[in-house]
């Protein structure tokens, strides 16, 4: 019988065990070596995750920012990478998250790319420089759109990371100066973690749901190795955080982090999981 890791660590038993804020890296990898290969790593359905949920958290990796000129023909079933397909993509999200107005969403912008990649596909500085337009559009005409969109936030991680004269990753946030890969260095995560964390507290005091989450509020945080990075800052990491926080403030707020979706983590991804009939 296969066990999802993610309801595994959820209940008491193990809780009590690892604490309340709990680290796929070290306890689900451990969780997946005790029970001898059962576990299976299960992609959760939308209606699960707000079942579950109270806060639902989802990010892309910085692949995504490999945005693509337009061709006239808006898809969002389409894995082409442009602004038209991920904007209909989302504007059908939006109507997801709107009909589930008891649940808070967080959307992360695009995660930049690092200025020495070199994409297969379009050119460099102006696949970067849309990944900002869409970015920008996320934080305004996505949220003003048929709004209010009170359960809709989003926190800017690309403005934090990005060289505004590039549209790259900053260059002392650059894991390497000579290669080109993408993923945030620790001195970036560092910067990021303790942000993003506060940004959740904020969002719950902000948010005007009927049901009040100041004091306990369940938080998933959809991710792959960009976000587990930040999540994971410091060797402590945002989980840390949180106890720490819950500690001095008495509130109860539980965060877990699934590496979500699977596939490459696209926006075409999340309309595959929760938009294509499931």
């Amino acid at each position: 019988m296969a066990i999802d890791m993610n309801v595994l660590i959820r209940m008491p038993l193990v809780r009590r065990l690892v604490g309340s804020n709990m680290r796929r890296t070290r306890w689900k990898r451990l969780i997946g070596i005790v029970t001898l290969g059962f576990v299976t790593r299960q992609e959760m359905r939308f209606s699960d995750l707000v079942a579950d949920y109270d806060i639902v958290i989802m990010k892309h990796c910085y692949p995504a920012s490999d945005v693509l000129e337009d061709v006239g023909r808006p898809d969002s079933s389409s894995p082409r990478q442009s602004l038209e397909n991920y904007k209909a993509i989302y504007r059908l999200l939006r109507d997801k998250f709107s009909g589930n107005p008891d649940t808070l969403f967080i959307v992360w912008t695009l995660p930049p790319r690092h200025r020495l990649f070199e994409p297969s596909d379009g050119d460099k500085d102006a696949n970067a420089a849309r990944a900002t337009a869409f970015s920008n559009w996320l934080k305004g005409d996505f949220l003003a759109e048929g709004g209010p969109n009170n359960n809709i936030y989003v926190w800017d991680f690309r403005e934090l990371v990005m060289d505004p004269d590039t549209n790259f990753l900053r260059y002392e946030y650059e894991l390497g100066h000579s290669a080109s890969d993408s993923h945030p260095n620790k001195v970036a995560n560092n910067e990021a973690g303790p942000q993003f964390a506060q940004f959740i507290v904020d969002s719950i005091a902000d948010f005007a749901g009927s049901r009040p989450l100041g004091q306990g509020a369940r938080i998933a945080f959809l991710c792959h190795s960009t976000g587990q990075g930040v999540y994971e800052y410091s060797d402590l990491g945002v989980h840390a955080w949180f106890d720490e926080y819950n500690a001095t403030n008495g509130t109860n707020h539980l965060i877990n982090e699934h590496w979500y979706p699977s596939g490459d983590n696209m926006p075409v991804d999340y309309y595959r999981c929760w938009l294509s009939g499931r």
